[in-house]
């Protein structure tokens, strides 16, 4: 589920980056996720440790199977054949909102 890493992002001047790649890899290190904000209508580049990648791209797939989950729930026209499943409900309905 959600990991508690890359919470802390921040932006840098893209134009201001080469002076400071020390600060960049010592930020990044800790788990601080950070926009390279460029110019113009380029895109910011996020710069992060590939493990914080993985857990981003893993903390979206579990958002993505909540999601799912959610609708095929909504979408059932039967009652539910469990007790709990409100509670189920419920749990991920805060996990989908909180993210």
């Amino acid at each position: 589920m959600t990991s508690a890493l890359s919470r802390h992002e921040a932006e840098i001047p893209f134009d201001q980056v080469p002076g400071r790649w020390a600060e960049v890899a010592e930020r990044v290190d800790q788990h601080e996720r950070l926009r390279l904000v460029r110019g113009g209508s380029a895109p910011a580049l996020v710069v992060m440790t590939a493990d914080d990648f993985d857990q981003a791209v893993e903390d979206a797939a579990d958002l993505a199977l909540c999601r799912e989950a959610l609708a095929r729930i909504d979408a059932d026209p039967r009652p539910p054949l469990v007790s709990g499943t409100a509670e189920f409900e419920a749990f991920l309905q805060r996990f989908a909102h909180r993210a």
